[in-house]
């Protein structure tokens, strides 16, 4: 198995080799329990594996009927409601994950023979494709990637008071009502439009759910909050055990149909200095997690000039928050050194995109329950730390 040895000229094995690597490493990922292959997901994803660089692949969503009844004699043929439509589309590019092999006689020196082997390489690139991953979909969320702002959030000054049992209940009425929601980064209050209640995500045994991602900073002020009526003063474990749920990660309790989970933050480098147009070839990925924005120096975590944790963005997410497409198979390629072979490099290429559910209506949206043109199923709860 040492690196230059291993037969990897098949195309074939190469992509089967890579693709159980992925298997075996996706239970580490914060996402893992909420990817499903159809609408009702969180994150809804789609495989497509003649989809290669720069190909579309397209999510068809249907509606329900909305139509007025007809009574007694009224002519009733003629009057059908068109059924409506909607779908969404991302456009798969091509990503690759490189890693330095080493000197084979250097590996035997260290005394760490595994270092130079293809098996350690596809392990360790199987572990950083994860966080790429898990990275792409918390970026997506929380609207820095691709300077996409949530449509719809929600702002609590938590600087002087912890958050209460009453921002919970805030809270649950803005999602059931469509109405109370701000747009735009942080540190900005610009009323949004009414919308459809956020549309729950339902367990394998019937119970609709919202889950609230947040990160350690807003986790912190909750916990903090030991008064009578404090949120995990009354926030039960919840136990969303079943024969098709997946246990959530970092989950803390929950309130009503609101699922609290705690998620990490973000540690990594980020390159520029735009505050929201982030991509996903940009950043080096330590820890997987949500960023936190610094409103002083117009900076998101990771960031040159981020320097105080001023805002937590945190994610209320229902169903189809989130769409992640992938297109041909993943595939591990390696290639030595010009310099004769002494040392090489391989890679992860993978033919992936991610991004927030945001609906175009093929024919008609509704008329007040509007799900067009909008995060489809993302609600930002922008807590103001310090």
């Amino acid at each position: 198995m040492a690196t230059g040895v291993v037969d990897i000229n098949s195309d074939l094995v190469r992509k089967k080799w890579m693709r159980e690597g992925l298997i075996q490493a996706a239970s580490k990922s914060f996402w893992a329990p909420y990817t499903g292959n159809s609408f009702d997901s969180v994150v809804y994803q789609v495989n497509n594996q003649s989809a290669a660089e720069g190909h579309t692949v397209v999510f068809d969503f249907d509606g329900n009927l909305s139509g007025k009844a007809k009574k007694g004699k009224e002519t009733a043929y003629g009057t059908g409601e068109q059924k409506k439509k909607f779908s969404d589309k991302i456009t798969v590019e091509r990503y690759r994950l490189v890693v330095d092999n080493g000197d084979e006689f250097d590996a035997v020196n260290i005394g760490d023979l595994n270092i130079a082997q293809h098996m350690d390489s596809r392990q360790k690139l199987g572990d950083l494709f994860v966080r790429f991953k898990d990275q792409a979909l918390f970026d997506a969320a929380q609207g820095v990637k691709g300077a996409v702002s949530p449509t719809h959030k929600i702002n609590i000054d938590a600087s002087a008071t912890a958050l209460s049992y009453a921002n919970l209940v805030a809270i649950e009425k803005s999602l059931r009502t469509g109405t109370g929601f701000v747009t735009g980064l942080p540190d900005v209050v610009t009323a949004a439009g009414s919308r459809a209640p956020l549309k729950p995500y339902r367990l394998s045994d019937g119970r609709s759910i919202w889950i609230m991602v947040i990160d350690p900073h807003t986790a912190a002020n909750i916990k903090g909050n030991t008064a009578a009526g404090g949120i995990m003063t009354l926030a039960q474990h919840a136990d969303l055990r079943g024969s098709e749920n997946r246990v959530f990660r970092g989950l803390l309790g929950q309130i009503g149909q609101l699922v609290i989970v705690e998620a990490e933050a973000f540690f990594g480098e980020t390159e520029g200095t735009d505050a929201t147009a982030l991509g996903l070839n940009q950043s080096e990925i330590e820890i997987a997690g949500l960023r936190q924005y610094d409103a002083t120096n117009s900076a998101w975590s990771g960031q040159a000039g981020f320097a105080t944790a001023e805002y937590s963005r945190n994610l209320i997410l229902g169903a189809s928050a989130l769409q992640s497409a992938f297109g041909k198979m993943p595939d591990y390629k390696w290639q030595p050194s010009q310099d004769f072979g002494i040392k090489s490099e391989s890679a992860l290429e993978v033919w992936m995109e991610t991004q927030k559910t945001n609906m175009t209506a093929e024919n008609s949206d509704y008329k007040q329950a509007k799900v067009a043109s909008m995060d489809a199923g993302v609600i930002a709860l922008d807590v103001k730390l310090v």
